[in-house]
């Protein structure tokens, strides 16, 4: 990690959100290629917010000189959840040979499913809805056309093409969170859950990490993937490290299985091995020395 690139950072600030080594991940994977300035604000709503970028709850998301914050489906969930009033949320698919009716609440007026019924088999999909449940409050319910999100299934690059169903699911579930309780991160950018399509990136190298719910362009990782488990193994082969050690940092880091972390977390991960392996080195140095010293007094 660049001395430079934290210099303009109080990372005392910090502190009670990330670790030294959890802020050079971030700084080298997580948020790469942001100024100080924008380095410093990703952290700032971080913290504010409570949101963990190891859990996938937040992006930062860069192309070229345009920068953008995202909250994941997964963070405006963990933000209700941390609410006394949160009593959960559901989400569902409506195919076209569904049994599916929608009705008013007379006192409300909020909307309501009246009947929701399956018949096999469903044919396509034909829209999603979702209900997110506030004690006090009346029902919020977000019902969405197939055709409303056509666009993002066509779109060049888009998840929508391979992940359809969940993608449009979480799109249904994001949206009425956020009806529900009011939840609008306050970032440079917004944080709308759309605010990617309008950007128009080109060829990305380096890409920011990227999960499900996000609707922007999307470079398939698959071969950087693999290529950096590759680096990782040889790191590991070539070290005094194990594969568990390995499976113990993906699993306290990112609480997932190792096939399923993406470019920027594998990324990340090289790093904790590469923090692993100066440790094991500074260890075994300080071994050697302890025992010449001990030989000498024999």
């Amino acid at each position: 990690m660049s001395k430079n690139q934290l210099s303009a950072i109080n990372t005392q600030e910090f502190e009670n959100v990330f670790t030294q080594k959890e802020l050079e991940v971030v700084v080298n994977s997580i948020a790469k290629g942001a100024t100080n300035e924008e380095l410093a604000l990703f952290i700032q709503i971080c913290k504010q917010n409570n949101l963990n970028p190891f859990k996938n709850h937040i992006y930062f998301i860069k192309y070229g000189n345009q920068m953008s914050i995202q909250v994941s489906v997964e963070g405006i969930q963990y933000l209700a959840q941390q609410r006394e009033d949160y009593k959960g949320v559901t989400v569902q698919l409506v195919h076209e040979n569904d049994d599916f009716e929608i009705g008013v609440d007379p006192e409300s007026q909020e909307l309501k499913i009246e009947k929701h019924t399956i018949k096999i088999p469903r044919g396509k999909v034909a829209a999603a809805y979702a209900i997110a449940k506030r004690e006090g409050y009346p029902d919020k319910v977000v019902v969405i056309e197939a055709d409303e999100v056509e666009h993002l299934r066509t779109k060049s690059g888009s998840q929508w093409k391979t992940y359809y169903n969940d993608m449009f699911k979480k799109h249904a579930l994001k949206r009425a969170l956020k009806l529900q309780f009011g939840i609008d991160v306050d970032d440079a950018t917004g944080a709308q859950e759309d605010n990617v399509d309008s950007y128009q990136p080109r060829e990305r190298k380096d890409i920011t990490p990227e999960d499900l719910d996000q609707e922007g362009e999307v470079v398939d990782e698959t071969a950087d993937i693999q290529k950096s488990w590759d680096e990782i193994d040889a790191k590991v082969k070539s070290s005094s490290l194990t594969k568990k050690v390995v499976t113990d940092l993906v699993k306290s880091n990112f609480n997932k299985k190792p096939g399923d972390l993406n470019l920027g977390q594998v990324t990340g991960l090289s790093k904790l091995v590469d923090m692993k392996i100066r440790e094991a080195k500074k260890e075994e140095a300080l071994e050697m020395e302890f025992d010449f010293q001990e030989g000498q007094l024999d």
